[in-house]
């Protein structure tokens, strides 16, 4: 089968990865000049199999009016900013964000993330290591430190979740923290979470070596190849219009990052996919003793920072309302004040390098996945802030479901279908 997948992120490469083990032709277009130069490019770096965890949460309709109240008090360093705008589908976003902020629906949807990202941590591991790819990754686990006694009572709660669902953790003291992380700013953290499973690494190096090996097995890639327009005929997709032309095939996957929602309304297709801009900094390593050697999560300021090489990425922030990826050095204020407060004299931050990406996010904080009323028209998009962990499991399931195969979990609880 001719298979078209559209869009070359994280995401979409795994899932032509996945088409192709499984025998089809598979060609991949993408508007830019190669894969994860957008979403995908710097991102946090983190995969979290232990602690995928959706935005809508119990407590978080307060947090988050508090936190937009003083952004627009012109703080500059608060984990959530908004600018509302004159769009209905802004709005109806938050209306369904909102409605997923209780416990019975925070439950369900943990439990659903939870899945997908242990699943594709599976999936990560196996292709890794069947094509030896290396993409700056650790495996030692991932920290999370929590800055006060209000975290880290919180954590206690947490901890709970964790072990009713058998994974691995450990609650841990300053002292153990700073036995696990030696470099860690004692004065700034009053305990920590240590998650053993999870990892971080590269999700653009990643993305690139996959595309790269997958170009030598025949997989098509058509770079600067934007797409303008969906077609259908009589009840399946029938071609894609591009910058360049008209391309065809058999099966079709959407795979766009936030893009996916303005294709899919052109057939129909009413994506709940609302792009939440997120800001990430990479900067030099000044004094590796000073660096953390993993992944480490300040909770209090939702910053994620990993080493990645000779750098330190630390990313967060999230702003509601922009649909453009221009950054200012003041919209990083959040990690940078993250970075140097918990690992001071570990970065050159005068050599910072900043980024800003559009997290495809949904409301309930899994991605879409699976068939649409289109027979031959397939998504696998929405990973929000959690895309780079569920990659590779939403290109397994987004090609199983095209091959007609079985999969291992459910698709149809990732189907766009639970939203309407």
């Amino acid at each position: 089968m001719r298979v078209l997948v559209l869009g070359a992120g994280v995401a979409g490469v795994a899932t032509a990865y996945y088409l192709h083990a499984q025998g089809h032709s598979v060609t991949v277009v993408d508007r830019q000049s190669g894969p994860a130069r957008e979403t995908s490019f710097a991102n946090a770096g983190h995969v979290c199999p232990s602690y995928a965890t959706p935005w809508a949460a119990p407590g978080m309709k307060m947090k988050s009016m508090k936190w937009i109240a003083a952004a627009w008090l012109l703080r500059q360093d608060t984990p959530l900013r908004y600018t509302p705008r004159l769009d209905p589908h802004q709005w109806r976003w938050l209306a369904r964000w909102l409605g997923e902020c209780n416990v019975a629906r925070y439950a369900a949807n943990k439990a659903r993330m939870g899945r997908i990202a242990r699943y594709s941590h599976a999936q990560l591991v196996t292709l890794r290591e069947r094509l030896g790819i290396s993409y700056e990754q650790t495996t030692r686990g991932n920290l999370q430190v929590f800055r006060d006694q209000a975290g880290l009572d919180n954590a206690g709660l947490a901890a709970q979740v964790l072990k009713d669902n058998g994974v691995d953790h450990q609650l841990m003291n300053v002292d153990e923290c700073l036995a696990f992380e030696p470099a860690l700013a004692r004065s700034a953290i009053a305990g920590g979470l240590l998650l053993p499973c999870d990892e971080t690494g590269n999700c653009q190096l990643f993305t690139q070596h996959l595309a790269e090996w997958l170009k030598t097995q025949g997989v098509i890639f058509r770079y600067d190849t934007a797409i303008t327009c969906l077609r259908s005929d009589a009840g399946r997709l029938s071609a894609v219009e591009t910058a360049t032309g008209t391309l065809s095939a058999d099966a079709y996957v959407l795979s766009c990052a936030s893009g996916s929602f303005a294709l899919g309304k052109q057939v129909g297709i009413a994506l709940p996919v609302l792009p939440v801009k997120g800001f990430s900094i990479t900067v030099p390593i000044a004094e590796p003793d000073k660096a953390p050697q993993g992944g480490i999560m300040d909770e209090a300021l939702k910053v994620a920072i990993s080493p990645m090489g000779d750098t330190l990425r630390a990313a967060g922030t999230a702003l509601i309302g922009s649909n453009n990826t221009q950054v200012r050095s003041v919209d990083c204020n959040t990690p940078m004040r993250s970075l140097s407060t918990l690992f001071p004299g570990a970065g050159v931050l005068g050599h910072a390098r900043f980024w800003a990406g559009l997290r495809p996010m949904t409301p309930d904080g899994a991605p879409i996945v699976g068939p649409t009323r289109y027979p031959n028209l397939f998504l696998a998009t929405g990973g929000g802030s959690n895309g780079w962990t569920s990659a590779c499991g939403v290109g397994r399931l987004a090609a199983d479901a095209i091959s007609g195969l079985p999969s291992e979990i459910a698709v149809e609880e990732f189907s766009v279908a639970r939203f309407t």
